[in-house]
């Protein structure tokens, strides 16, 4: 069909006025991780549309190229209920990343979401297309093996694979038997091949109070239900030991940090979720990092590691750590996570161990969970609140009489 200049232009306008409705709907979803570089791409979109506005002098052709579909598509699933992040990056090798399209159910899922024409995906997947384009089953594969290298709870996410123009049914078998699963419009295949153009798609709150943290761990052991390890690093070891946790809290210390967490452990307890973890799961495993941070208490079920292989237990529980050890492996991703701002050696050396020995790891070092995250590195952790060595900070405090 041929268009006067006219009535391009209108589309044109049409169009940018759209994409800055886009912009808008992702407004209230900045909790999401992602969301601005999400908006980035629309408003590169609306720059370019806007720059053919200016021209007058639109082509049918450029309207097509616009990825604008597909950002729709992609805003339309960001912001459903459950999405956690949008255009993550994930490192496969030294030279080879994948952007995944968005990520929910607490990083279970990974979508990529597809607006393009149902029979052009079949022609390239069956061959008909230029030298060097990748199909959809290529890209299936890609994120596949990716998936791999970047479990969540130690299960490879399921990965999805949203039509949201419909797919042909002999397209989609061949996807879901490279395990992805196809969301969309299952068609009928087209019977004569033809050539389609695509049109579409271009070649950091509040803190809860203490009964809703008990309720948080009972939640979190029932999504860890199949770990049996606690891996538990300093911070946790220090908040459960610490004269803070054990009945002072009652000072105002010189230093305001100290005060502040004392105000909190006054509000919400630590020992009572620790306690409540421990119960939960047999066996309680420590890295020691600091070799004169020394137990206070001696806890029950407690085996604390010594540079992985040498290990003491500080009771009679039977178990075989060296070959636990022996037996995990380290990932690429987390061999290769760069020790940078808040991610330090000791933290990655803790946090891989756990992976490694499939733990949950205990923490209240969430700025390590956060900037690792950033770099597409995930771990199974429980985040507490933190808690310092008081002791010898309470002769110069000042105390307060209940």
């Amino acid at each position: 069909m041929n268009y006067t200049t006219e009535e391009l232009l209108r589309m044109v306008d049409d169009k940018i006025d759209y994409g800055n409705k886009l912009v808008k709907l992702l407004e209230d979803k900045y909790e999401i991780d992602g969301v601005k570089k999400l908006q980035r791409k629309i408003r590169q979109e609306i720059e370019f549309l806007q720059r053919l506005q200016k021209s007058k002098k639109v082509k049918k052709e450029q309207l097509s190229c616009s990825n604008l579909r597909h950002l729709e598509a992609m805003v339309d699933c960001a912001i459903r209920p459950g999405v956690v992040s949008v255009c993550k990056i994930f490192h496969v090798s030294n030279d080879s990343k994948l952007l995944v399209d968005i990520i929910s159910d607490d990083g279970k899922t990974w979508t990529k979401v597809i607006a393009r024409n149902p029979r052009s995906l079949s022609a390239l997947s069956s061959g008909n297309s230029s030298y060097g384009a990748r199909s959809i089953v290529d890209q299936a594969v890609d994120y596949i093996e990716c998936a791999k290298l970047y479990p969540c709870m130690y299960q490879s996410p399921k990965v999805v694979f949203e039509f949201v123009s419909g797919i042909e049914e002999s397209l989609a078998n061949k996807l879901k038997s490279k395990g992805v699963v196809v969301e969309g419009e299952i068609l009928s295949d087209s019977k004569e091949e033809e050539e389609y153009e695509d049109p579409f798609e271009s070649s950091d709150g509040e803190v809860d109070n203490s009964s809703q943290i008990l309720q948080d761990v009972s939640q979190c052991m029932q999504d860890h239900r199949d770990l049996n390890i606690l891996n538990l690093d300093v911070t946790a070891m220090m908040a459960y030991v610490s004269n803070m946790t054990n009945g002072s809290c009652n000072y105002i210390f010189q230093q305001p940090v100290l005060t502040q967490q004392a105000e909190w452990e006054a509000e919400r307890p630590v020992k009572p979720i620790l306690e409540k973890l421990f119960e939960k799961l047999p066996l309680l495993v420590m890295l020691q990092t600091i070799p004169n941070f020394s137990l206070k208490v001696v806890l029950y079920r407690l085996i604390v590691i010594i540079n992985f292989f040498k290990y003491y237990t500080l009771n009679f529980y039977v178990y075989s750590i060296n070959s636990l050890v022996l037996s995990g492996q380290d990932d690429f991703p987390r061999q290769n996570l760069k020790v940078r701002g808040h991610v330090r050696l000791r933290s990655k050396i803790i946090f891989n161990f756990g992976h490694r020995i499939k733990a949950l790891t205990v923490s209240a070092n969430e700025g390590f969970v956060r900037a690792a995250a950033q770099q597409g590195v995930t771990y199974a952790t429980f985040i507490l609140e933190s808690r310092a060595l008081t002791e010898g900070k309470e002769p110069t405090a000042t105390e307060i009489k209940l």
